[in-house]
């Protein structure tokens, strides 16, 4: 539910992104077989890649456990999502990873990095984007 929740906020920020010469690109632990449902529910029309192995996951220092899907502040999460319409579906990857977000610039520089605590600790879309646009201007 978090996950695509956050995807859906990042995704209403196309036209920023588009315009600050980035793209969005969704990285899921699921199997590719769940990429066409995610899209449907999402509406998310960009690149999405899948991380059975959980390696870029581990590359970027996401976290991961089972305390953070346990964790109190979940359920307010939860209930947060659920009254922005976002209900919990059929879990998609492992449920214990969590994820996060990544500006990176060219040349390989990150210049936002947002790692969730626990499941639903998503970014603020509007930061992210603002991130975005501080550091990446469209190719002249």
């Amino acid at each position: 539910m978090f996950c695509r929740e956050h995807v859906v906020q990042l995704h209403h920020k196309a036209d920023r992104i588009s315009a600050a010469g980035a793209e969005l690109v969704v990285v899921g632990s699921g199997t590719p077989n769940f990429i066409a449902g995610f899209r449907e529910t999402t509406h998310f029309t960009g690149r999405i890649l899948s991380d059975p192995t959980l390696s870029a996951y581990r590359a970027a220092g996401m976290k991961r456990g089972l305390m953070r899907v346990l964790n109190p502040l979940v359920a307010v999460y939860g209930l947060r999502a659920m009254a922005r319409g976002h209900m919990q579906g059929r879990t998609q990857g492992d449920p214990t990873q969590q994820g996060g977000v990544l500006v990176i610039i060219p040349g390989g520089g990150i210049i936002f990095e947002h790692h969730s605590s626990v499941a639903g600790d998503n970014a603020p879309a509007d930061e992210v984007v603002a991130a975005l646009e501080a550091g990446v201007r469209p190719a002249a």
